[in-house]
């Protein structure tokens, strides 16, 4: 069992003799559920401080609180500049500092982080790589975040190395970067795939938004690699970052690893990919020029990993899609739908430009979730005028803001655009009305919440699936053979 003395270590704070052998079981940063001989981290939140709430984790049984300020005599209490900061080295040094005993993936950026990794995964081998993020995620039962606290992440480290897996793909998201929850994560690798319009609300901007992604790559050992996306504008500020090897791809020009022969179907891509003199064919289930730049990255990845470029090619094309990304459904009388996560202005106008080619009228159902990001409504209510014959302006997630406000924001743009719009707030109902509307050839894009299973109104957790409203609808999903 760890000691304090153990643990304190770790934050560099000088405790007295008495407190030294103090015994810990575990660590926890809310106090309603701390355990007996427990460590409370008292994080300041943006409404709370948990050091106010110091005295309902003692109750509890802890033995310890970690806080900005000091808050109790009746237990050791040890002050910190930045409880965050020491929640995380707290996490990793009770668990062991797994991740120096795994070969560990970061995966940053505004859109696609979901599909490298899960391209990585495939690569290095699912039954050798745990993955933390959005769709691993809530196989877990974790629907909050992307990147998850650092109890969670460290204690997921934990239970890769017991069961004797070798490889830990993340996705480093800005807020989880920003809030520390990856700090004493010892990263092999982190990439990043772009930057675009997210999360506004939180950072306040494109600067602070860029700057939490650098913290991934300001944080890589000289051993480790940056692999970045030489096609953003912000590739320089991510490599000038990073005092590791780099390694720059792109679909576009001359980089590290490159794509030539890009050749873009309905449902799939292929391209050849140039490594060191070396190429090999690339093929793989999933369409788009977007998909073509993930799967250099992974590639990238498996390069660092020390894949051959060819096994990385082969590799890919027994992939399978990814749950909620360019997920393709078909009925009887002809009529295509997709259900996409893009949830971005970005993403949106990616997707909806890929099923341009393919399709004679695009009609588009999507929302945006409330109390997040308000500036990029209009923004995505703009692009879905421009792009398609109509748009079904719905809800997302609305949590605890006005459905209509939302729904007003969004189809602001879609007037601005001039582009066909219909206003429906139950999201089951706006993808019948698509639907009913739709005819042989065309497609219904359903878009931004992808692969999830619910839908939150308030504090609520509603169970819902835009595959499941699909499937009832008549609609099958659709595989493609690649062999």
């Amino acid at each position: 069992m760890a000691t304090l003395a153990d643990l304190a270590v770790s934050l560099c704070v000088p405790i007295p003799d008495a407190w030294s052998g103090v015994e810990i079981t575990g660590i926890s940063d809310d106090s309603r559920r701390v355990q007996a001989g427990e460590v409370f981290v008292a994080v300041p939140g943006a409404l709370h401080d948990g050091a106010d709430y110091a005295e309902d984790a003692l109750r509890r049984g802890a033995t310890v609180v970690v806080s900005e300020r000091s808050c109790t005599q009746a237990v050791p209490n040890l002050v910190v500049a930045d409880a965050r900061v020491a929640l995380a080295l707290l996490a990793a040094e009770f668990h062991g500092h797994a991740t120096r005993s795994l070969f560990t993936v970061g995966v940053t950026g505004t859109n696609g982080k979901t599909t490298v990794c899960h391209l990585t995964a495939h690569l290095l081998g699912e039954d050798e790589t745990a993955v933390i993020g959005t769709v691993a995620n809530e196989a877990r039962g974790l629907r909050a975040a992307t990147t998850p606290g650092s109890l969670v992440v460290q204690a997921i480290a934990r239970d890769a190395v017991l069961a004797g897996r070798r490889n830990l793909v993340i996705e480093a998201s800005s807020i989880g970067l920003a809030q520390h929850r990856l700090d004493a994560v010892d990263f092999d690798v982190a990439a990043f795939t772009n930057l675009s319009r997210d999360h506004h609300d939180f950072h306040g901007g494109r600067e602070a938004y860029l700057e939490a992604k650098l913290v991934l790559f300001r944080g890589l050992k000289e051993s480790a690699t940056a692999v970045v996306n030489a096609d953003d504008p912000a590739a320089g500020e991510m490599l000038g970052a990073a005092n590791a090897h780099a390694l720059t791809y792109s679909s576009e020009r001359a980089a590290d690893l490159s794509a030539s022969d890009v050749r873009l179907e309905a449902r799939a891509s292929s391209f050849r990919a140039i490594w060191q003199g070396r190429r090999a064919d690339v093929r793989l289930p999933l369409p788009g020029r977007h998909n073509v730049e993930n799967a250099l990255a992974a590639i990238g990845i498996g390069l660092s990993a020390g894949l051959s470029l060819a096994e990385a090619a082969e590799g890919l094309r027994s992939a399978a899609p990814v749950p909620g990304r360019c997920e393709f459904f078909q009925r009887g009388d002809g009529v295509t739908a997709v259900v996409d996560f893009a949830h971005t202005p970005d993403a949106l106008a990616r997707v909806l430009d890929l099923l341009r080619h393919t399709h004679s009228r695009i009609l588009v159902v999507f929302g945006c979730p409330g109390d997040s990001d308000r500036g990029k409504r209009e923004q995505m209510g703009e692009i879905a005028g421009r792009h398609a014959d109509l748009t079904v302006v719905t809800l997302d997630n609305p949590k605890h803001e006005d459905p209509d406000a939302i729904i007003n924001a969004i189809a602001s743009g879609v007037v601005r655009s001039g582009g066909r719009m219909k206003r429906v707030l139950d999201r089951a109902e706006a993808i019948r009305l698509a639907v009913a509307d739709a005819h042989a050839t065309d497609v219904v894009l359903v878009a931004g919440k992808g692969h999830e299973t619910y839908q939150i109104v308030g504090d609520r957790y509603v169970e819902y699936s835009d595959a499941a409203v699909l499937q009832a609808l008549g609609f099958t999903p659709l595989r493609d053979d690649l062999e």
